[in-house]
């Protein structure tokens, strides 16, 4: 007898433009819905698409209580990316859904870009280019790397790899986090300190810590006035780790020099954030992960990971692992 097709919403744009990916979920026999639109679904709209749905693989949208209630087929909750807080996992580990992310995808390209904005901000190297663009030939001083100190706070693998490159800039490079890797540490020469000694010590200081209660708004006025007059800022890892009042004010009073981020607390075209348009603060959109050799491993790993959920099998990628306690 023929197996029932297990169904899969697709919202994401990465998941979707994979052939590879969805030739992984059509051969295991999933029946693929994508749902790719400009501006993320709402959640009524969401819901009203996940009610009879085994999987969803979803961009940025909030994965609510009211749609895990009402989605009585749903199996898994696949995250292309690493971050998972739009969703409520306590209501999915009830229900026994798994949620997976794709984690050691794309690692190294956000390390790449967290490097990139480091230089972008400390070297002016996008006001030269614009300068350029208009026929101007504006020559901007900026701030050397070399040799100077780096704080890595959160030194999973995004820190990890920003670590090794930071080394390849004979930098000093402090790490904080709540479990960090000592063994990591001790082979690359990366030091294990407090945030405060961090924050007091380092030139530049680069998020990569997960958004938790814990860790939101860690970057604060308190904060703040503890690092260097002069030192850089620079976010890759989610927007709420950051007051973004609190950053536009340390800019204008002179106590950062600037700020480079890459995410928001109000993501998209239409975003009331206040970091946008100060001079001294960099935002670009959520694009660290953005490289195609990235893309295309998270696609795989997530339809990959999908297939396992749907086969009775658990996947490494799985972050709630209760469910099979």
């Amino acid at each position: 007898m023929n197996q029932p097709r297990r169904k899969v919403l697709i919202t994401a744009k990465s998941l979707a433009g994979s052939p590879a990916a969805l030739e992984i979920l059509r051969s295991a026999g999933c029946e693929v819905d994508l749902k790719i639109t400009p501006a993320m679904l709402a959640e009524q709209a969401l819901i009203e698409h996940c009610r009879d749905v085994d999987a969803l693989v979803f961009t940025m949208e909030p994965v609510t209580r009211r749609l895990i209630e009402a989605a009585k087929n749903l199996k898994v909750i696949a995250r292309p990316a690493v971050g998972y807080d739009t969703v409520d996992a306590a209501a999915a580990t009830e229900r026994k859904i798994a949620i997976t992310i794709a984690a050691g995808t794309n690692d190294q390209s956000v390390a790449d870009f967290t490097l990139g904005l480091l230089l972008t901000a400390t070297r002016g190297i996008l006001d030269a280019a614009q300068a350029c663009q208009q026929r101007k030939w504006e020559r901007v001083t900026g701030t050397e790397t070399w040799s100077k100190t780096l704080a890595i706070v959160g030194l999973g693998r995004i820190g990890k790899g920003v670590a090794r490159r930071a080394r390849g800039f004979d930098m000093r490079v402090l790490a904080v986090g709540r479990n960090p890797d000592r063994e990591f540490a001790a082979a690359h020469g990366v030091e294990i300190v407090s945030l405060e000694t961090a924050l007091r010590t380092a030139d530049f200081v680069s998020l990569h810590a997960p958004l938790t209660p814990d860790t939101r708004h860690l970057i604060n006025e308190r904060t703040l006035g503890w690092m260097k007059r002069g030192a850089y800022l620079i976010n890759t890892s989610r927007g709420g780790l950051v007051d973004e009042p609190a950053l536009v004010a340390a800019v204008r009073s002179g106590q950062l020099a600037g700020a480079a981020v890459d995410v928001l607390q109000e993501q998209g075209a239409n975003s009331k954030s206040p970091l946008i348009g100060v001079p001294g603060i960099i935002v670009t959109p959520h694009m660290a992960t953005f490289t195609r050799e990235a893309i295309e491993r998270v696609a795989i790993s997530t339809a990959r990971s999908i297939v396992a959920v749907l086969n009775g099998e658990r996947p490494s990628t799985v972050v709630n692992r209760d469910i099979y306690a």
